[in-house]
C-alpha cells in the first residue's frame, strides 16, 4: 500500500482547508477504508488511465492518483460541475500533492461523458460517484461501459442507498463484467424483529423459491429474497466490479434482477 500521509492528516484532523487556509469539516468523501480498497486495485493492476464522477472535497481523488502518480504516462480525468460549491477544495488538495496530470471537466456527466466518447477516450479504471439516483448511475456506467479497456475495473460509492443497490443488481448480470470485490459495512445491526422474521418467514420462503421453475421466479419472488444483499456483495459501502471481455450483448438482452 502506497504512503499518503496528506489524507492521513485530512481524516485524523477532519478539517479541509480552502484557498485562504480557512477551515471546513471533512463531511464528505470515501472513508478511508475505502479509498484504500480503491488504491489497492489500481495499484495491483498498473492502472494508469483512470477518471471519477464526483470529486467534492477530493478524498477519492487522492487515493486514485497516489496509486497511479509515480507513473510518468499517468492521466486522471474528474467529471465534477460542482467543484466551485465545495471552493475548488478537491483540486486544491491534488495540487497541495503535486499531483498536477488530471484533467478537471466542470460539466454535468451527462453531458461530459458523451463527449469523452466520441473523442474516444479509454480507461482502466472508474470511479462513479455522483448524483446518486437510479437513473444517473445507469447513465454514468453505461458511458463509461464504452470507454473501459477489457480489464478494467468500474468501482461505486454508497452501497447503502436503495437506488443503487437496485440498479447494482442488474448491473451485476452483465456477462462481460464479474464481481470483484466490496468494502464490507459492519456498522449496522440486525434488530430481533428482523433476524425473527428472517428465520420464520424470509428463510422457508427462500428455501421454496428453489422449487419453482427459474423461468417464473421473478415474476413470484422479489430479486431480494432469491439474492440477498450479502450474497451479492451489496451489504457494503463500495463495489467493484471487472470487465472480462468485450461487451456483446444483443439487442434483446436481458436479465431478470
Amino acid at each position: 500500500m502506497l504512503d499518503n500521509s496528506f489524507v492521513e492528516d485530512l481524516f485524523e484532523k477532519k478539517i479541509v482547508q480552502d484557498e485562504n487556509l480557512n477551515e471546513l469539516p471533512l463531511h464528505s468523501g470515501v472513508s478511508k477504508k475505502d479509498g484504500e480498497f480503491l488504491q489497492k486495485i489500481i495499484s495491483e493492476n498498473k492502472f494508469k488511465n483512470t477518471i471519477e464522477v464526483g470529486c467534492a472535497y477530493g478524498i477519492s481523488s487522492l487515493y486514485i492518483c497516489a496509486a497511479t502518480s509515480h507513473y510518468d504516462d499517468y492521466s486522471h480525468t474528474i467529471i465534477d460541475p460542482f467543484q466551485k460549491d465545495w471552493k475548488n477544495i478537491g483540486i486544491l488538495n491534488l495540487k497541495r500533492n503535486n499531483w498536477n496530470k488530471f484533467e478537471l471537466i466542470e460539466e454535468l456527466s451527462e453531458i461530459a461523458l458523451p463527449e469523452l466518447l466520441k473523442k474516444n477516450k479509454k480507461y482502466d479504471f472508474a470511479f462513479i460517484d455522483g448524483w446518486h439516483t437510479l437513473d444517473h448511475v445507469m447513465i454514468d456506467f453505461f458511458y463509461i461501459n464504452r470507454m473501459l479497456e477489457v480489464g478494467g475495473v468500474i468501482a461505486f460509492h454508497d452501497l447503502d442507498m436503495p437506488s443503487q443497490k437496485k440498479l447494482f443488481r442488474y448491473i451485476l448480470n452483465y456477462p462481460c463484467y464479474e464481481f470483484l470485490g466490496s468494502v464490507k459495512d459492519n456498522s449496522t445491526h440486525k434488530t430481533l424483529n428482523v433476524r425473527m422474521k428472517e428465520a420464520f418467514f424470509l428463510f422457508p420462503l427462500k428455501i421454496f423459491s428453489k422449487i419453482v421453475p427459474k423461468r417464473v421466479r421473478y415474476e413470484m419472488f422479489s430479486g431480494e429474497l432469491l439474492k440477498s444483499d450479502k450474497e451479492l456483495g451489496l451489504n457494503g459501502t463500495v463495489l467493484a466490479i471487472q470487465k472480462i471481455k468485450e461487451d456483446a450483448r444483443d439487442w434483446r438482452w436481458f436479465e431478470n434482477f
